[in-house]
């Protein structure tokens, strides 16, 4: 017979585990949108001071970017003019966070145990 002590043990484990693989989840998902908003935040300090393109030593970042996609997305490159670059970056953007809220509208059923 398993003691309720061991019975208590293995389900607060199994809740712990449930907790880390949601908690890497969400951050797996929350990490582009950050650098997306980053790489935004940048191009809009380029245009300011004047600047038409995105500069090549940024293509190594959107290519990084690219490859932490959830999804099939636009190629993004360097070299092209700052405000392409941006709108395909909201673009970006508007898709996930609207993966963001459809996972929000389906929570995990077993978050409510």
């Amino acid at each position: 017979m398993i003691s309720p002590l061991r019975v208590t043990n293995d389900e607060i484990t199994e809740q712990l585990r449930h907790r880390i693989r949601r908690d890497s989840e969400r951050r797996r998902v929350e990490r582009p949108i950050e650098e997306v908003d980053r790489i935004i935040s940048e191009c809009e300090e380029l245009l300011l001071v004047g600047r038409k393109r995105v500069p090549l030593c940024m293509e190594e970042r959107l290519s990084r970017l690219q490859c932490t996609l959830p999804f099939c997305a636009p190629e993004l490159h360097a070299g092209v003019t700052i405000v392409h670059l941006m709108d395909q970056l909201f673009d970006l953007q508007a898709g996930l966070l609207g993966r963001r809220i459809d996972r929000a509208a389906y929570p995990d059923p077993d978050d409510f145990e």
